[in-house]
Protein backbone atom coordinates (compact mmCIF):
# COMPACT_ATOMS: atom_id res chain seq x y z
CA UNK A 1 0.00 0.00 0.00
CA UNK A 2 1.39 3.40 -0.93
CA UNK A 3 1.49 5.43 2.25
CA UNK A 4 3.40 8.45 3.49
CA UNK A 5 4.75 8.06 7.01
CA UNK A 6 6.03 11.04 8.94
CA UNK A 7 8.67 10.58 11.60
CA UNK A 8 9.90 12.65 14.51
CA UNK A 9 12.60 14.94 13.18
CA UNK A 10 14.19 15.17 16.65
CA UNK A 11 14.78 11.42 17.00
CA UNK A 12 17.69 10.82 14.59
CA UNK A 13 18.88 8.69 13.03
CA UNK A 14 15.49 7.47 11.92
CA UNK A 15 16.18 4.85 9.26
CA UNK A 16 19.27 3.73 7.39
CA UNK A 17 19.45 1.81 4.16
CA UNK A 18 22.07 -0.74 3.15
CA UNK A 19 22.50 -0.84 -0.61
CA UNK A 20 19.84 -0.11 -3.20
CA UNK A 21 17.52 -3.05 -2.62
CA UNK A 22 15.10 -1.42 -0.20
CA UNK A 23 12.85 -4.44 0.21
CA UNK A 24 15.72 -6.60 1.44
CA UNK A 25 17.78 -4.06 3.33
CA UNK A 26 15.59 -2.12 5.74
CA UNK A 27 16.96 -1.56 9.20
CA UNK A 28 15.29 0.45 11.93
CA UNK A 29 18.11 2.41 13.53
CA UNK A 30 16.26 4.75 15.87
CA UNK A 31 13.02 4.83 17.84
CA UNK A 32 11.20 7.39 15.73
CA UNK A 33 8.12 5.37 14.86
CA UNK A 34 6.48 2.02 15.46
CA UNK A 35 8.63 -0.51 13.54
CA UNK A 36 5.65 -2.47 12.23
CA UNK A 37 4.00 0.64 10.82
CA UNK A 38 7.27 1.87 9.36
CA UNK A 39 8.05 -1.41 7.65
CA UNK A 40 4.61 -1.63 6.10
CA UNK A 41 4.95 1.85 4.74
CA UNK A 42 8.44 1.33 3.40
CA UNK A 43 7.29 -1.49 1.13
CA UNK A 44 5.90 1.12 -1.23
CA UNK A 45 7.71 4.34 -0.31
CA UNK A 46 8.63 6.76 2.45
CA UNK A 47 8.65 10.41 3.30
CA UNK A 48 11.22 10.93 6.03
CA UNK A 49 10.28 14.22 7.68
CA UNK A 50 13.50 15.71 8.92
CA UNK A 51 15.36 12.40 8.60
CA UNK A 52 16.12 12.43 4.90
CA UNK A 53 14.61 12.93 1.50
CA UNK A 54 11.66 11.36 -0.24
CA UNK A 55 12.53 7.77 -1.14
CA UNK A 56 10.48 5.93 -3.72
CA UNK A 57 10.48 2.15 -3.84
CA UNK A 58 11.90 1.30 -7.30
CA UNK A 59 9.69 -1.76 -7.46
CA UNK A 60 6.45 0.15 -6.85
CA UNK A 61 4.67 1.18 -10.05
CA UNK A 62 1.26 2.38 -8.76
CA UNK A 63 -0.67 3.17 -5.62
CA UNK A 64 -2.98 0.64 -4.00
CA UNK A 65 -6.54 0.09 -5.21
CA UNK A 66 -7.94 0.35 -8.70
CA UNK A 67 -6.69 2.37 -11.61
CA UNK A 68 -9.13 5.29 -11.41
CA UNK A 69 -7.70 8.33 -9.65
CA UNK A 70 -9.31 9.49 -6.41
CA UNK A 71 -8.86 12.67 -4.41
CA UNK A 72 -9.32 13.06 -0.67
CA UNK A 73 -10.10 16.35 1.08
CA UNK A 74 -10.01 16.79 4.84
CA UNK A 75 -11.82 19.38 6.95
CA UNK A 76 -11.75 19.89 10.73
CA UNK A 77 -14.36 21.60 12.89
CA UNK A 78 -13.51 23.56 14.88
CA UNK A 79 -9.93 24.41 13.95
CA UNK A 80 -9.16 26.08 17.28
CA UNK A 81 -9.93 24.24 20.50
CA UNK A 82 -8.89 23.91 24.11
CA UNK A 83 -7.06 20.86 25.40
CA UNK A 84 -9.53 18.00 25.75
CA UNK A 85 -12.18 19.54 23.49
CA UNK A 86 -13.56 17.46 20.64
CA UNK A 87 -12.70 18.08 16.99
CA UNK A 88 -14.70 16.49 14.18
CA UNK A 89 -12.72 15.37 11.14
CA UNK A 90 -14.50 14.82 7.84
CA UNK A 91 -12.79 13.26 4.83
CA UNK A 92 -14.47 13.64 1.46
CA UNK A 93 -13.37 11.26 -1.28
CA UNK A 94 -14.10 12.01 -4.91
CA UNK A 95 -15.65 10.37 -6.88
CA UNK A 96 -18.35 9.78 -4.28
CA UNK A 97 -18.88 6.24 -5.56
CA UNK A 98 -15.61 5.23 -3.90
CA UNK A 99 -15.89 2.63 -1.14
CA UNK A 100 -13.54 1.42 1.54
CA UNK A 101 -11.85 2.94 4.55
CA UNK A 102 -10.30 6.27 5.48
CA UNK A 103 -7.64 6.42 8.19
CA UNK A 104 -7.00 9.71 9.98
CA UNK A 105 -3.53 10.73 11.14
CA UNK A 106 -2.00 13.23 13.51
CA UNK A 107 1.48 13.40 11.97
CA UNK A 108 2.47 9.72 11.80
CA UNK A 109 0.03 8.50 14.45
CA UNK A 110 -3.30 6.98 13.48
CA UNK A 111 -6.12 8.62 15.43
CA UNK A 112 -9.04 6.70 13.98
CA UNK A 113 -10.60 5.23 10.88
CA UNK A 114 -14.06 5.13 9.35
CA UNK A 115 -15.79 3.54 6.39
CA UNK A 116 -16.88 5.72 3.51
CA UNK A 117 -20.57 6.47 3.11
CA UNK A 118 -21.62 8.43 0.03
CA UNK A 119 -18.09 9.67 -0.32
CA UNK A 120 -17.51 10.86 3.25
CA UNK A 121 -15.98 9.41 6.41
CA UNK A 122 -16.00 11.06 9.82
CA UNK A 123 -14.27 10.63 13.15
CA UNK A 124 -13.73 12.71 16.27
CA UNK A 125 -10.60 13.28 18.29
CA UNK A 126 -9.17 15.47 21.05
CA UNK A 127 -5.72 16.56 22.14
CA UNK A 128 -3.89 16.34 25.45
CA UNK A 129 -1.49 19.25 25.10
CA UNK A 130 -1.38 22.73 23.64
CA UNK A 131 0.19 23.38 20.25
CA UNK A 132 -0.54 23.11 16.53
CA UNK A 133 -1.52 19.69 15.21
CA UNK A 134 -1.16 18.66 11.56
CA UNK A 135 -3.88 16.24 10.52
CA UNK A 136 -4.28 14.22 7.33
CA UNK A 137 -6.59 11.51 5.99
CA UNK A 138 -5.57 8.51 3.89
CA UNK A 139 -8.05 6.68 1.65
CA UNK A 140 -6.88 3.09 1.06
CA UNK A 141 -8.66 2.62 -2.28
CA UNK A 142 -10.96 -0.11 -3.56
CA UNK A 143 -11.19 -2.34 -6.64
CA UNK A 144 -12.01 0.65 -8.83
CA UNK A 145 -10.43 3.71 -7.22
CA UNK A 146 -6.81 4.28 -6.29
CA UNK A 147 -5.72 5.37 -2.84
CA UNK A 148 -5.13 9.04 -2.07
CA UNK A 149 -3.88 11.25 0.75
CA UNK A 150 -5.61 14.47 1.76
CA UNK A 151 -4.34 17.94 2.28
CA UNK A 152 -2.93 18.67 5.74
CA UNK A 153 -5.22 20.58 8.10
CA UNK A 154 -3.87 22.48 11.10
CA UNK A 155 -5.73 22.60 14.41
CA UNK A 156 -4.62 25.03 17.08
CA UNK A 157 -4.91 23.65 20.60
CA UNK A 158 -4.85 26.06 23.53
CA UNK A 159 -4.27 25.27 27.17
CA UNK A 160 -7.53 24.76 29.03
CA UNK A 161 -8.38 27.58 31.38
CA UNK A 162 -9.35 26.78 34.91
CA UNK A 163 -13.04 26.02 35.23
CA UNK A 164 -15.26 28.10 37.45
CA UNK A 165 -18.47 27.11 39.10
CA UNK A 166 -21.06 28.98 41.12
CA UNK A 167 -24.01 27.83 43.16
CA UNK A 168 -24.42 31.17 44.90
CA UNK A 169 -24.89 34.76 43.83
CA UNK A 170 -24.68 36.35 40.41
CA UNK A 171 -21.44 38.12 41.30
CA UNK A 172 -19.61 34.80 41.63
CA UNK A 173 -19.77 34.31 37.88
CA UNK A 174 -19.80 37.90 36.69
CA UNK A 175 -17.32 38.91 34.00
CA UNK A 176 -16.05 42.21 35.36
CA UNK A 177 -12.82 44.20 34.91
CA UNK A 178 -11.22 42.19 37.70
CA UNK A 179 -12.68 38.80 36.92
CA UNK A 180 -12.17 37.18 33.55
CA UNK A 181 -12.43 40.24 31.32
CA UNK A 182 -10.67 40.58 28.00
CA UNK A 183 -9.74 37.39 26.17
CA UNK A 184 -9.75 34.05 27.95
CA UNK A 185 -9.71 31.09 25.56
CA UNK A 186 -11.01 27.73 26.66
CA UNK A 187 -12.85 29.19 29.66
CA UNK A 188 -15.40 26.92 31.34
CA UNK A 189 -18.09 28.33 33.65
CA UNK A 190 -21.05 26.48 35.15
CA UNK A 191 -23.67 28.01 37.46
CA UNK A 192 -26.65 26.72 39.39
CA UNK A 193 -28.22 29.70 41.17
CA UNK A 194 -31.14 31.79 39.95
CA UNK A 195 -29.96 34.49 37.52
CA UNK A 196 -26.30 33.53 38.01
CA UNK A 197 -25.34 33.95 34.37
CA UNK A 198 -21.99 32.33 33.50
CA UNK A 199 -21.16 35.38 31.35
CA UNK A 200 -22.20 38.82 32.60
CA UNK A 201 -20.22 41.34 30.58
CA UNK A 202 -19.97 45.03 31.37
CA UNK A 203 -17.00 45.48 29.05
CA UNK A 204 -15.49 43.60 26.10
CA UNK A 205 -15.13 39.85 26.61
CA UNK A 206 -14.15 37.20 24.10
CA UNK A 207 -13.23 33.54 24.12
CA UNK A 208 -12.54 30.69 21.73
CA UNK A 209 -13.45 27.12 22.60
CA UNK A 210 -15.31 28.12 25.75
CA UNK A 211 -18.12 26.29 27.52
CA UNK A 212 -20.84 28.02 29.56
CA UNK A 213 -23.85 26.45 31.26
CA UNK A 214 -26.56 27.73 33.59
CA UNK A 215 -29.21 25.60 35.28
CA UNK A 216 -31.47 28.51 36.31
CA UNK A 217 -30.26 31.65 34.57
CA UNK A 218 -29.45 33.43 31.36
CA UNK A 219 -26.46 31.99 29.55
CA UNK A 220 -25.24 35.51 28.73
CA UNK A 221 -26.03 39.00 30.06
CA UNK A 222 -24.48 41.97 28.27
CA UNK A 223 -24.89 45.39 29.87
CA UNK A 224 -24.21 48.88 28.59
CA UNK A 225 -20.97 49.15 26.62
CA UNK A 226 -20.28 45.48 27.23
CA UNK A 227 -19.73 43.10 24.36
CA UNK A 228 -19.39 39.34 24.13
CA UNK A 229 -17.62 37.62 21.24
CA UNK A 230 -17.68 33.82 21.24
CA UNK A 231 -15.93 31.57 18.72
CA UNK A 232 -16.47 27.81 18.54
CA UNK A 233 -17.98 27.90 22.01
CA UNK A 234 -20.96 26.24 23.69
CA UNK A 235 -23.63 28.12 25.65
CA UNK A 236 -26.47 26.23 27.32
CA UNK A 237 -29.00 27.84 29.67
CA UNK A 238 -32.38 27.06 31.22
CA UNK A 239 -35.25 28.71 33.09
CA UNK A 240 -34.05 31.71 35.10
CA UNK A 241 -35.84 34.93 34.19
CA UNK A 242 -37.24 33.55 30.94
CA UNK A 243 -34.45 34.44 28.51
CA UNK A 244 -31.31 32.81 27.22
CA UNK A 245 -29.40 36.00 26.33
CA UNK A 246 -30.20 39.46 27.75
CA UNK A 247 -28.87 42.72 26.30
CA UNK A 248 -29.76 45.82 28.30
CA UNK A 249 -28.38 48.83 30.10
CA UNK A 250 -28.81 50.11 33.63
CA UNK A 251 -28.25 53.48 35.26
CA UNK A 252 -24.71 52.40 36.15
CA UNK A 253 -23.97 50.66 32.85
CA UNK A 254 -25.09 52.79 29.90
CA UNK A 255 -24.23 52.00 26.29
CA UNK A 256 -25.00 49.77 23.34
CA UNK A 257 -24.49 46.07 24.19
CA UNK A 258 -23.30 43.63 21.50
CA UNK A 259 -23.36 39.85 21.25
CA UNK A 260 -21.54 37.98 18.47
CA UNK A 261 -21.09 34.25 18.04
CA UNK A 262 -19.29 32.30 15.31
CA UNK A 263 -19.47 28.53 15.22
CA UNK A 264 -20.36 26.49 18.28
CA UNK A 265 -23.84 26.15 19.72
CA UNK A 266 -26.36 28.22 21.66
CA UNK A 267 -29.24 26.59 23.51
CA UNK A 268 -31.97 27.71 25.89
CA UNK A 269 -34.81 25.76 27.47
CA UNK A 270 -37.80 27.31 29.24
CA UNK A 271 -41.14 25.92 28.04
CA UNK A 272 -44.47 26.65 29.68
CA UNK A 273 -45.57 23.02 29.77
CA UNK A 274 -42.82 22.10 32.24
CA UNK A 275 -42.46 25.49 33.95
CA UNK A 276 -45.46 27.88 34.20
CA UNK A 277 -43.06 30.78 34.90
CA UNK A 278 -41.95 30.52 31.28
CA UNK A 279 -45.37 31.50 29.91
CA UNK A 280 -47.27 34.72 29.24
CA UNK A 281 -48.48 35.00 32.85
CA UNK A 282 -45.17 34.83 34.70
CA UNK A 283 -45.61 36.81 37.96
CA UNK A 284 -42.16 38.42 38.29
CA UNK A 285 -41.63 41.89 36.81
CA UNK A 286 -38.08 40.82 35.96
CA UNK A 287 -39.37 37.94 33.86
CA UNK A 288 -39.54 37.98 30.06
CA UNK A 289 -43.10 36.99 29.19
CA UNK A 290 -43.22 34.64 27.40
CA UNK A 291 -39.76 33.09 27.65
CA UNK A 292 -37.47 34.04 24.76
CA UNK A 293 -34.05 33.09 23.46
CA UNK A 294 -32.96 36.76 23.09
CA UNK A 295 -34.29 39.70 25.10
CA UNK A 296 -33.37 43.34 24.41
CA UNK A 297 -34.53 46.14 26.72
CA UNK A 298 -33.59 49.75 27.41
CA UNK A 299 -30.64 49.59 24.99
CA UNK A 300 -29.69 49.75 21.33
CA UNK A 301 -28.35 46.23 20.84
CA UNK A 302 -26.70 44.19 18.11
CA UNK A 303 -26.79 40.40 17.77
CA UNK A 304 -24.69 38.55 15.18
CA UNK A 305 -24.77 34.79 14.62
CA UNK A 306 -22.56 33.06 12.05
CA UNK A 307 -22.74 29.29 11.51
CA UNK A 308 -24.17 28.69 14.98
CA UNK A 309 -26.25 25.66 15.92
CA UNK A 310 -29.23 27.14 17.76
CA UNK A 311 -31.59 25.24 20.07
CA UNK A 312 -34.60 27.30 21.16
CA UNK A 313 -37.00 25.47 23.49
CA UNK A 314 -39.30 28.28 24.61
CA UNK A 315 -42.70 26.93 23.57
CA UNK A 316 -45.75 28.39 25.29
CA UNK A 317 -49.51 28.02 24.94
CA UNK A 318 -49.78 31.21 22.91
CA UNK A 319 -46.58 30.63 20.93
CA UNK A 320 -46.14 26.95 20.09
CA UNK A 321 -43.09 27.75 17.96
CA UNK A 322 -41.36 29.43 20.88
CA UNK A 323 -40.01 32.98 20.92
CA UNK A 324 -36.73 33.84 19.26
CA UNK A 325 -36.42 37.55 20.07
CA UNK A 326 -38.26 39.97 22.30
CA UNK A 327 -37.44 43.65 21.80
CA UNK A 328 -39.60 45.20 24.47
CA UNK A 329 -39.57 47.24 27.63
CA UNK A 330 -38.96 45.48 30.92
CA UNK A 331 -40.56 47.14 33.97
CA UNK A 332 -37.29 46.76 35.87
CA UNK A 333 -35.24 48.48 33.14
CA UNK A 334 -35.37 52.22 32.42
CA UNK A 335 -38.18 54.77 32.23
CA UNK A 336 -41.60 53.79 30.82
CA UNK A 337 -41.96 54.77 27.17
CA UNK A 338 -38.19 55.07 26.79
CA UNK A 339 -37.05 51.63 27.79
CA UNK A 340 -37.67 49.73 24.57
CA UNK A 341 -35.18 47.63 22.72
CA UNK A 342 -33.95 48.84 19.33
CA UNK A 343 -32.11 45.80 17.97
CA UNK A 344 -30.37 44.46 14.89
CA UNK A 345 -30.26 40.68 14.48
CA UNK A 346 -28.01 39.32 11.74
CA UNK A 347 -27.83 35.58 11.07
CA UNK A 348 -25.52 33.98 8.51
CA UNK A 349 -25.48 30.26 7.86
CA UNK A 350 -27.73 29.76 10.88
CA UNK A 351 -31.16 28.16 11.30
CA UNK A 352 -33.45 30.04 13.71
CA UNK A 353 -36.88 29.23 15.09
CA UNK A 354 -39.39 31.16 17.16
CA UNK A 355 -41.47 34.31 16.90
CA UNK A 356 -40.15 37.87 16.99
CA UNK A 357 -41.93 40.24 19.38
CA UNK A 358 -41.46 44.02 19.04
CA UNK A 359 -43.34 46.46 21.27
CA UNK A 360 -44.33 50.07 20.64
CA UNK A 361 -41.12 51.43 22.20
CA UNK A 362 -38.86 49.21 20.07
CA UNK A 363 -37.57 48.63 16.56
CA UNK A 364 -36.00 45.62 14.88
CA UNK A 365 -33.83 45.13 11.80
CA UNK A 366 -33.52 41.44 10.99
CA UNK A 367 -31.19 39.95 8.36
CA UNK A 368 -31.36 36.26 7.40
CA UNK A 369 -28.45 35.66 5.06
CA UNK A 370 -25.91 33.26 3.61
CA UNK A 371 -22.54 32.91 5.30
CA UNK A 372 -19.34 33.64 3.33
CA UNK A 373 -19.23 30.04 2.05
CA UNK A 374 -22.76 30.27 0.63
CA UNK A 375 -24.64 28.34 3.34
CA UNK A 376 -28.02 29.99 3.82
CA UNK A 377 -29.95 30.87 6.95
CA UNK A 378 -33.56 30.23 7.82
CA UNK A 379 -36.16 31.62 10.19
CA UNK A 380 -39.31 29.75 11.19
CA UNK A 381 -41.73 31.98 13.05
CA UNK A 382 -43.90 35.07 12.90
CA UNK A 383 -42.57 38.64 13.07
CA UNK A 384 -44.35 41.45 14.91
CA UNK A 385 -47.66 39.56 14.98
CA UNK A 386 -49.27 42.19 17.22
CA UNK A 387 -48.38 44.96 14.72
CA UNK A 388 -46.97 46.96 17.61
CA UNK A 389 -43.37 47.66 16.65
CA UNK A 390 -42.37 51.19 15.64
CA UNK A 391 -40.34 49.85 12.71
CA UNK A 392 -39.59 46.27 11.77
CA UNK A 393 -37.50 45.48 8.68
CA UNK A 394 -36.43 42.17 7.16
CA UNK A 395 -33.58 41.44 4.78
CA UNK A 396 -33.19 38.12 2.98
CA UNK A 397 -31.04 36.77 0.17
CA UNK A 398 -31.70 34.08 -2.42
CA UNK A 399 -29.96 31.40 -0.41
CA UNK A 400 -32.01 31.97 2.74
CA UNK A 401 -35.64 31.33 3.68
CA UNK A 402 -38.31 32.67 6.01
CA UNK A 403 -40.95 30.08 6.96
CA UNK A 404 -43.93 32.12 8.14
CA UNK A 405 -45.92 30.53 10.98
CA UNK A 406 -48.34 33.36 11.70
CA UNK A 407 -49.64 36.72 10.49
CA UNK A 408 -46.75 39.19 10.42
CA UNK A 409 -46.36 42.96 10.03
CA UNK A 410 -43.24 44.53 8.58
CA UNK A 411 -42.17 47.99 7.52
CA UNK A 412 -39.81 47.09 4.69
CA UNK A 413 -38.52 43.90 3.06
CA UNK A 414 -35.31 43.68 1.07
CA UNK A 415 -33.57 40.92 -0.88
CA UNK A 416 -36.76 39.21 -1.97
CA UNK A 417 -36.32 36.63 -4.72
CA UNK A 418 -39.19 37.66 -7.01
CA UNK A 419 -40.53 35.71 -9.94
CA UNK A 420 -43.08 38.14 -11.27
CA UNK A 421 -45.44 38.60 -8.35
CA UNK A 422 -44.36 35.45 -6.50
CA UNK A 423 -41.83 35.55 -3.65
CA UNK A 424 -39.61 32.46 -3.73
CA UNK A 425 -37.66 32.92 -0.50
CA UNK A 426 -40.65 33.32 1.79
CA UNK A 427 -42.73 30.22 2.52
CA UNK A 428 -46.01 31.69 3.69
CA UNK A 429 -47.62 28.50 4.96
CA UNK A 430 -50.96 30.03 4.03
CA UNK A 431 -50.39 33.12 6.21
CA UNK A 432 -50.38 36.81 5.31
CA UNK A 433 -47.44 39.16 5.71
CA UNK A 434 -48.33 42.88 5.58
CA UNK A 435 -45.90 45.67 4.75
CA UNK A 436 -46.17 49.44 5.18
CA UNK A 437 -42.93 50.55 3.54
CA UNK A 438 -40.76 49.43 0.64
CA UNK A 439 -40.16 46.19 -1.24
CA UNK A 440 -36.55 45.66 -2.39
CA UNK A 441 -35.87 49.33 -1.81
CA UNK A 442 -38.80 50.73 -3.81
CA UNK A 443 -42.27 51.93 -2.86
CA UNK A 444 -44.90 49.37 -3.71
CA UNK A 445 -48.60 48.62 -3.44
CA UNK A 446 -48.39 45.19 -5.07
CA UNK A 447 -49.91 42.04 -3.57
CA UNK A 448 -47.40 39.20 -3.93
CA UNK A 449 -48.07 35.48 -3.67
CA UNK A 450 -45.83 33.61 -1.23
CA UNK A 451 -44.22 30.30 -2.00
CA UNK A 452 -46.14 27.68 -0.01
CA UNK A 453 -49.34 29.74 0.12
CA UNK A 454 -50.32 33.07 1.60
CA UNK A 455 -49.66 36.65 0.53
CA UNK A 456 -47.35 39.60 1.01
CA UNK A 457 -49.66 42.59 0.86
CA UNK A 458 -49.81 46.28 1.70
CA UNK A 459 -50.98 47.04 5.23
CA UNK A 460 -54.74 47.28 5.45
CA UNK A 461 -55.45 44.86 2.60
CA UNK A 462 -58.57 42.84 3.42
CA UNK A 463 -60.26 39.73 2.09
CA UNK A 464 -57.19 37.64 1.29
CA UNK A 465 -58.41 34.57 3.18
CA UNK A 466 -55.12 33.91 4.94
CA UNK A 467 -54.63 31.35 7.72
CA UNK A 468 -55.12 32.52 11.27
CA UNK A 469 -52.26 32.48 13.77
CA UNK A 470 -51.62 29.22 15.47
Amino acid sequence: MAHATRFDRNAKPCITFSGNEMRDAIRIAGACGRPTAALAALVAGLWLSGCGDFWQDPYATSSSGGSTTSTTTLTASPTSVAVGASVTLTATVSPSAATGTVTFYNSSTSIGSADLSSGTATTSTSFTSAGTESLTAFYSGDDTYASSTSNAVSVTVTAAAASRSSSGSLAAAKVTPGNGSGAEDGLRVATGAYRAAPIHAIQAFQTTGGGFSAKNAEGVIVEGHGSVTLTDSVVSAAAGAGRGVLLDQSSSQAGDPRFAMTGGSLGYSCDEASNPACGENAPSKEQSRPATLFAVANAKAAITLTDVQVRNETQSVSRPNGTLLTAAALPACGAPGENGGPVTLRAQGTALSGDVIVDAASTAQIAILEDPSGSGSSLSGSINAANSGKEVDLKLDRGSLWNVTGTSYLTALDGLDLDGRTVNNIDGGGHCVYYSGTINGSASTVIFALNGGGFLAPAGTAGLGCAVNR
